[in-house]
């Protein structure tokens, strides 16, 4: 009974998702989605510093720095310039500096592979288009960040995604293969 009320409902949403994609239900064009992180707000704005994953590992080539300018609405600031500036922490010595680049939406990712373990600042700096204080001079702001040793336990958000996840699947998938075969 279970299983058949299973079938049915994981017919009805697909039949739904297909009718709402190919058919006349009105698709906004709008859509609103941003990082969410550590937020820092100066002068109307927020700042929005995620870094995937949460703590990178040195010498990992799969770290990405994830930015958001929003207005006070909570809305991207669009046509705006950023850079960044990565430095170690305790020496203040600059890592890297990527220079000024334009972007049509404030939602920004930027890869970057650390090449030590230890402390960081990223500085995140915003040039916008028609505002008459941070058009010409840059809205920064600051964000520490540690680079763990790629050597150490898993970090919990990829051990959650990358082995919790998948192995539950199996373990339920085979649940319901063996209930569905009598033996359980």
């Amino acid at each position: 009974m279970i299983q058949f009320k299973l079938q049915e409902y994981t017919l009805l949403i697909v039949y739904l998702c297909a009718c709402c994609s190919v058919s006349g239900v009105p698709v906004t064009n709008y859509v609103y989605a941003h990082f969410y992180g550590t937020t820092k707000n100066i002068n109307g704005y927020q700042i929005i510093f995620s870094p995937y994953p949460t703590v990178p590992l040195a010498k990992d080539n799969s770290t990405l720095i994830n930015l958001s300018l929003l207005d006070e609405n909570n809305r991207n600031v669009n046509n705006i310039s950023a850079s960044l500036v990565i430095k170690e922490k305790n020496s203040g010595q600059i890592v890297k500096s990527f220079p000024f680049k334009p972007y049509e939406f404030s939602d920004i990712t930027i890869p970057f592979t650390f090449p030590k373990e230890g402390d960081y600042i990223v500085t995140a700096e915003f040039k916008i288009n028609g505002d008459p204080v941070y058009g010409e001079r840059p809205l920064r702001a600051d964000f520490d960040l540690p680079a763990a040793n790629p050597n150490q336990v898993i970090p919990l958000d990829e051990l959650i995604i990358y082995y919790v996840i998948p192995a539950s699947i199996v373990i339920a998938g085979v649940t319901i293969y063996l209930r569905k075969k009598g033996k359980i």
